[in-house]
């Protein structure tokens, strides 16, 4: 999946639509969406990241890069297997985990 720099609303929507709530990579770290079950998958040229929702709703924001979105300073990362979240707003920075790798576990009987 190749992701232009500016991407129109078709191309946004088709890579959203390439993260499946079922497979995505990383999974929502608790307390982080309330009520909400949300996973994420990195685009495969690593500049986007797509959030994707159980009912199948998703949507995309830059990978690796600092980006405004509402005027708020943002980038999202990836350290020790985990999704991390930096956001500057009025010159403070914070970092919140947003995910970590989901873990593909045997079913046992």
């Amino acid at each position: 999946m190749t992701t232009p720099a500016i991407a129109g609303i078709k191309d946004e929507y088709e890579r959203a639509q390439t993260c499946d709530y079922s497979k995505a990579e990383f999974g929502s770290d608790v307390g982080i969406f309330d009520e909400v079950n949300v996973r994420f998958c990195i685009s495969d040229d690593r500049r986007s990241l797509v959030y994707v929702m159980r009912t199948g709703k998703s949507w995309v924001v830059p990978f690796g890069r600092d980006y405004r979105q509402a005027g708020v300073l943002s980038m999202n990362t990836i350290e020790n297997d985990r999704l991390i979240h930096y956001q500057k707003e009025k010159g403070v920075v914070e970092r919140k985990v947003l995910g970590r790798r989901r873990v593909d576990r045997p079913v046992l009987y």
